[in-house]
């Protein structure tokens, strides 16, 4: 006697919705990553050229406005860095949410798997003892 689960087929697409959705978590925490070490990059350019500005390096007033231009268009870009940053962390949230119910689904089927498991067990084993039951009553009965 071969235990089969009942709900094995139901098993088997939580078992995938699960791995997908891990898959497209690991896809959104690769993306904030990735903006991350942008932030990093540009935060250290933005430093740089603060730190490094000298009068002397400017040779007129054009020279200054362009350097300043290109200080405060890095400035923008690091807000917009910013806010796809919080865009991605809310993504990751709900991707981690969903991760977490389709997690608790396949735990659900996995417990009633279980659950009908040991009634299989308790089956074969009530199953056995009425066979041993019976070999014995044949062999004291023949004595």
């Amino acid at each position: 006697m071969k235990f089969e689960f009942s709900l094995e087929s139901v098993l088997k697409v939580r078992k995938h919705e699960e791995k997908v959705q891990k898959q497209k978590l690991a896809a959104e925490l690769s993306r904030k990553e990735a903006l991350t070490e942008q932030r990093i990059v540009l935060k250290k350019k933005i430093k740089a050229l603060i730190e490094n500005t000298d009068r002397s390096n400017f040779e007129s007033l054009h020279d200054l406005r362009r350097h300043k231009g290109y200080i405060q268009e890095l400035h923008k870009r690091m807000q917009q860095l910013n806010q796809s940053l919080e865009v991605i962390d809310n993504a990751v949230k709900k991707e981690r949410d969903k991760l977490a119910m389709v997690h608790k689904k396949r735990n659900i089927i996995e417990k009633v798997k279980d659950e009908e498991y040991e009634l299989f067990l308790e089956k074969v084993s009530k199953l056995q003892q009425k066979v041993m039951d019976e070999i014995a009553s044949q062999t004291f009965s023949r004595s």
